[in-house]
């Protein structure tokens, strides 16, 4: 076999070992003379061998059966690709729909211009503190105001006539209180139209003197009374009821008043 009788698959068909006998016989004594038909045989070789090692270790595997644009037609990619499609639109159009509530703010209250800071020694801008009220503090927020302390807090009193002969009704006036509460209990079906309360001094001088209305629906009577007139010490509190134009005494009670 000469050179020119060589074709074109001749080498790979002979690496392949798919010559007949006589073929391959005669193209061995042509290309163990032929340099350049030498080397293209070993190539060619090499070329079957890697390409047979690639495929032992499954390298061509995947390829060979399926190729790479053919993933994108799987069921589940088909699904993902579709609702991240949906998605996209359906966030591109509630934007387009609705535009963002703090861009408009903005648009109407710009952000007022920060007031300057004083400097430091360094020249860096101080920052004042701002720790948070420590837990007394807020305590002492949240607790209501004492009845004295409040300007005007009217003072209250419950007479009880059942106390012993040396326990007396305590009424305890604040220096700033004009006025006390003077509160009894009665019988919530009483005919009375009104009541009056009188408090006498130690020495059986009528002190102060109020009128007040009907008993509440509870029986309850109260009667704002002046403290101007009052000094600490005891007293006694008489309280009448009018009926049909005529005064009842109701009640008598000891009262211990004290003023600073």
């Amino acid at each position: 076999m000469t050179h020119q009788e060589v074709q074109s698959d001749t080498i790979e068909r002979f690496v392949r070992h798919q010559l007949s006998s006589d073929e391959r016989r005669a193209f061995e004594e042509h290309y163990f003379e032929c340099e350049e038909c030498f080397e293209q045989v070993q190539m060619m070789a090499r070329f079957v061998a890697g390409v047979c090692q690639a495929a032992r270790k499954g390298f061509l595997t995947e390829s060979a059966q399926e190729p790479w644009w053919a993933k994108l037609f799987r069921p589940a990619v088909i699904v993902a690709m579709s609702a991240a499609i949906l998605l996209t639109i359906g966030v591109g159009w509630l934007l387009w729909r609705q535009p963002p509530t703090q861009q408009r703010e903005l648009a109407v209250n710009p952000t007022p211009s920060l007031a300057p800071q004083p400097a430091t020694s360094a020249g860096t801008t101080a920052t004042p503190a701002t720790d948070p009220p420590s837990k007394p503090d807020l305590l002492a927020q949240n607790r209501p105001t004492p009845p004295e302390a409040i300007p005007g807090k009217a003072p209250v009193v419950f007479l009880d006539s059942e106390r012993g002969n040396s326990e007396a009704n305590q009424l305890d006036i604040p220096a700033n209180a004009n006025n006390a509460i003077l509160r009894i209990d009665v019988d919530p079906g009483n005919s009375f139209s009104g009541f009056q309360f009188q408090i006498f001094d130690p020495s059986g001088k009528l002190a102060v003197s109020a009128n007040t209305g009907k008993a509440t629906a509870k029986g309850v009577v109260s009667a704002s009374v002046s403290t101007k007139l009052l000094q600490s010490g005891k007293y006694v509190v008489k309280c009448y009821g009018f009926r049909n134009d005529q005064r009842e005494l109701v009640g008598e009670y000891k009262l211990q008043i004290q003023k600073p």
